[in-house]
């Protein structure tokens, strides 16, 4: 009866150790800046390739979306603006996303190369803004911009498999970056001296941040 017992209490720990291992790793900035964006840019590229090469460019875009929807979330009203991030996503994808529909000019998917050097493009900057995010003391714009980083450099894989990539496919990637830059430049002062911070110290984690 006694080993029938400590055996289920074992049994118990370990299930409880293994779920929170889970959850540990689920709300890892590694997973949640690499990990899941990839996962989802590679679905999203192959369900919408689908529907079409001009559809397939927007891959990376809807990805963004949909793992800024799983971290940090959605808040509204928008009260920072970082908060107002997944929103910028969010209008730029549904904007590029009716230009598609209505086959206007720039949504022609692009030749081989020219796709995969724009993505590199924007993956040097999104690498660029994530450096000078966690130099100027904000871990938090550093992760956001190494999510843009992961799904840039998807489009560049599936650039260069010849999926395709278009111009306007390209836009609400790259209103995101400028947003992240514009968040780094006006971070207050006191940030600098953060160079290394996390969630106590990172002035983006607050008021609100998942």
């Amino acid at each position: 009866m006694y080993s029938r017992t400590a055996k289920s209490n074992v049994n118990e720990m370990m299930h409880e150790t293994a779920g929170s291992h889970t959850m540990s790793f689920l709300h890892h900035p590694a997973f949640q800046s690499l990990v899941l964006p990839f996962v989802l840019g590679v679905v999203s590229i192959g369900l919408l390739r689908m529907a079409g090469p001009r559809w397939a460019a927007l891959g990376s875009a809807l990805a963004l979306v949909a793992t800024l929807a799983v971290w940090p979330g959605f808040d509204w009203p928008a009260a920072s603006r970082v908060q107002k991030l997944p929103w910028i996503a969010l209008s730029g994808m549904l904007l590029a996303a009716l230009a598609i529909a209505l086959k206007a000019p720039g949504t022609m998917p692009l030749g081989r190369w020219a796709g995969v050097a724009i993505s590199i493009v924007l993956l040097l900057a999104a690498l660029g803004l994530a450096a000078w995010a966690a130099l100027d003391g904000s871990m938090l714009l550093a992760q956001l911009a190494l999510i843009l980083g992961t799904l840039t450099g998807v489009a560049a894989l599936a650039a260069w498999r010849n999926v395709s990539a278009s111009a306007v496919a390209s836009l609400p990637l790259l209103l995101v970056g400028i947003w992240i830059a514009l968040s780094i430049a006006w971070l207050p002062p006191g940030a600098l001296q953060g160079t290394g911070a996390s969630e106590s110290n990172d002035p983006y984690y607050e008021p609100q941040w998942k």
